[in-house]
């Protein structure tokens, strides 16, 4: 690049109202404001060569895995997600011998996952330790959707008890949500780990638990192999009541370490 044309450039990026190409400009307008927001900089556009979800473990490895999220822009902040197998998978019969696979979040909560059919991998139950309750999702909260298609999009209208954790049978509170989980396609994008491959999941929540309304939307970004590398909120439903619903609990991938199950 010349002279001029290195000077013209710079003119015109430091003109107001001149900017570089959007990378988020193909992202339906209000997606695209609420991941500049949550994850700025992250996403560097669209990748139409990262192929669908056909197998939902390759997405979401079921690994005793340690993950470790930077806040996108308080960089003193550390989020931490740890998934681990356990000894019986809920559900299954006492004895029978089935593992199961849980996901310590960094609000507390303990969640619990099934694979159904080999396909999709959904979240049933979850436990909040702060607030000692069990939280019951019925039909499970898609995580993870398998589908051979390029793009896909499942609703489900879960029931929610939310139950005292000395008194399992004794409802706190309930309430119903209609859960949205869409694919929006193959995203590029870079994380202190690295640049990755992904996909857009995007979680969309509307509905009321006990006295709150909750609409509320959050975004993950999944690399294959790999699992998250990016989202907006690491919450889990019930924690919508307890929480407020800002940019405290996006992250960005810093760090994974597989451990041995053995």
């Amino acid at each position: 690049m010349t002279f001029i044309h290195t000077l013209v450039v710079s003119i015109l990026l430091s003109t107001p109202g001149m900017t570089p190409d959007d990378p988020l400009k193909t992202m339906p307008k209000e997606d695209a404001k609420r991941i500049a927001k949550s994850l700025p900089g992250v996403v560097l556009g669209p990748d139409a060569s990262v192929p669908p979800i056909t197998k939902a473990e390759n997405w979401l490895p079921l690994e005793s895995t340690v993950y470790l999220f930077d806040h996108p822009t308080n960089k003193s902040k550390t989020l931490k997600h740890v998934v681990s197998m356990i000894d019986r998978a809920p559900g299954s019969k006492p004895g029978a011998g089935v593992k199961g696979w849980a996901v310590e979040l960094p609000c507390g909560t303990t969640r619990y996952l099934k694979q159904v059919a080999g396909k999709d991998i959904v979240a049933a139950t979850d436990v909040s330790k702060p607030n000692a309750f069990i939280i019951r999702l019925s039909p499970p909260e898609p995580i993870v959707h398998a589908s051979k298609e390029a793009k896909n999009e499942i609703q489900e209208e879960i029931k929610i008890s939310i139950c005292d954790l000395d008194s399992p049978n004794d409802v706190s509170y309930s309430g119903q949500v209609k859960c949205t989980w869409a694919d929006l396609g193959g995203w590029k994008v870079k994380v202190p780990h690295g640049i990755y491959d992904t996909r857009l999941i995007k979680i969309a929540y509307d509905g009321s638990i006990g006295p709150a309304s909750v609409k509320a939307w959050k975004y993950v970004f999944m690399a294959k192999g790999i699992g998250p590398v990016a989202f907006t909120d690491s919450r889990d439903i019930s924690a919508f009541i307890f929480y407020n619903n800002d940019t405290d609990h996006a992250g960005v991938l810093r760090s994974l370490d597989r451990v041995s199950d053995g």
